[in-house]
């Protein structure tokens, strides 16, 4: 896309200048700066970086910033059967102790979500992780249900905003044909950071007890955070739209030598815009009006699906759950059974299997078709759960609804990042996604309130938020599967067409 250029020498001498062009909204650039032929937008300065070390690195350290926030989310999931016992939870401390972190999750993402666009991906990142260590460590000290609930709360506020940023970076460091590949690698992590966790819980929980095992889960975070800090570069887009030019050249210098790539010493970056970054009202505005309001409906309809089916597959599988079944469950303390927590790791395994599915029908068919064809799946397989079946055939369908709903979502992720500019792209996903988030907090209280009542109720909510999710895929029409990512708002809209962009050459 037009916008920002970067001065680098080729092997034949010419020399070619990266500055950013504005649209009239944004500013004007003097005359004294004119694009000699051999200009080049940004992304194809990173496009000759190319995929080396340097991405892979940063995708690895990256990617596993994101294991923690659903290992946690699957642990509390699971282990809040044996709080119930331990300190006597009644139906609203267990409904509380299960959507406090979706809550501030989302609340969180709406808040604060901004701020990696203001401050920096790494910044951001940083103080993020180390906060959230300090939440999930306590939690596991944690001494009353009162206290758990605070630290659960904490841990809540950090994930609003690293998994949205964390997604948000892997997609800015690298070239066109690989932009799929740092949002893939982090749902394999959060798929695989589920399933392990399952398993994990079905294998050492009854051994080590609640509290060791939260703290297990905690140890990690200081690795990432060590490894972020000592290894891991802002974001080159961010720090050219936010005017650090020269710690943008670093960057990029930075990611050229680890990938074996020659750029000159005087590396140049200069920009020229008024836009403010991290601006809500953005997200919103006419040209992305549309788009945003139907991705934030999907998303709060896969996360109320996602979210609850976390909470779901513990009592259902724990209970001997039967579709049709008309006797209501009855709240109270239940021995754990170990051949429950196998089932319900195999049901978790799902979402791994579905990250991989996803991108290659989205890299494939694009993610506009690859969005109808799961979410119309999902709807037809969960009235299947309606019927009372064998504890195997709930099993694979809860494996079945979760492999759909996640090959769904990561679709959803490769659209956020191609769709909004750098300038207020971390903010859009971070709205969004805490639009999802209470959408997961509203299922997983639902949970809770209809499935003592009946069963049937809550795959009734199951059903309305996949329907949901299946209108807007088919109302959906722009493909994002070849478009450049842009750095500023400085694109026409073509209702019929895909994204138009305007080359600087023009």
């Amino acid at each position: 896309s037009s916008g920002i250029y970067a001065e680098y020498g080729m092997e034949h001498g010419s020399k070619e200048r990266l500055v950013e062009e504005d649209t009239s909204e944004y500013g004007t650039r003097s005359d004294d700066e004119e694009d000699g032929e051999d200009a080049k937008p940004l992304q194809e300065v990173l496009n000759i970086i190319g995929v080396g070390k340097a991405q892979y690195i940063y995708w690895a350290i990256i990617s596993s910033i994101t294991f923690v926030d659903f290992a946690d989310m699957v642990v509390v999931a699971t282990i809040v059967p044996v709080l119930r016992c331990e300190w006597e939870l009644d139906l609203l401390w267990e409904t509380m102790i299960n959507i406090c972190s979706f809550f501030f999750s989302a609340l969180s993402g709406a808040l604060l979500g901004k701020l990696p666009d203001i401050y920096g991906r790494k910044t951001a990142l940083s103080v993020a992780l180390f906060s959230q260590f300090l939440a999930v460590g306590a939690s596991a000290l944690a001494r009353n249900k009162v206290q758990f609930l605070i630290f659960r709360s904490l841990m809540g506020v950090t994930a609003g905003i690293t998994f949205p940023t964390a997604m948000v970076y892997t997609t800015e460091i690298v070239k066109n044909s690989h932009r799929e590949v740092g949002p893939l690698i982090i749902q394999l992590v959060v798929a695989s950071s589920e399933f392990l966790c399952a398993g994990a819980v079905y294998l050492a929980l009854e051994k080590i007890g609640w509290r060791w095992f939260i703290f297990a889960t905690s140890c990690p975070i200081i690795l990432c955070l060590v490894l972020l800090v000592w290894l891991v570069p802002e974001s080159p887009r961010y720090l050219v739209v936010s005017g650090h030019m020269k710690k943008a050249t670093k960057a990029l210098q930075r990611m050229a030598n680890l990938n074996g790539v020659n750029l000159p010493d005087n590396l140049s970056v200069t920009v020229h815009t008024k836009q403010n970054l991290g601006s809500i009202a953005d997200v919103f505005k006419p040209e992305f009006r549309k788009e945003s309001v139907l991705l934030s409906v999907m998303f709060f309809c896969n996360l109320l699906i996602i979210f609850a089916a976390l909470v779901f597959m513990p009592l259902a599988l724990y209970s001997g759950f039967c579709g049709g079944s008309a006797v209501p469950p009855e709240h109270k303390c239940v021995k754990i059974q170990q051949n429950s927590l196998l089932q319900l790791a195999i049901a978790c395994s799902g979402s791994f299997m579905a990250a991989i599915v996803g991108y290659f029908l989205a890299t494939r068919i694009g993610r506009s078709k690859t969005m109808k064809i799961f979410s119309t799946l999902s709807f037809i397989s969960i009235l299947f759960l309606f019927k009372c079946f064998s504890k195997f055939f709930t099993t694979a369908l809860f494996f079945l609804i979760k492999f759909l709903q996640y090959s769904h979502h990561i679709n959803m992720f490769f659209i956020i990042p191609e769709f909004y500019p750098t300038t207020f792209r971390n903010t859009a996903i971070g709205v969004i996604n805490a639009t999802g988030k209470f959408g997961g907090v509203l299922g997983t209280g639902l949970v809770y309130v209809l499935y003592y009542q009946s069963p049937q109720l809550v795959v009734g909510m199951f059903a309305l938020g996949a329907l949901g999710t299946c209108t807007c895929s088919w109302v959906w029409s722009r493909e994002t599967k070849d478009a450049e990512m842009r750095d500023v708002k400085d694109v026409t809209y073509s209702r019929m067409n895909s994204l138009n962009y305007h080359e600087s050459a023009q």
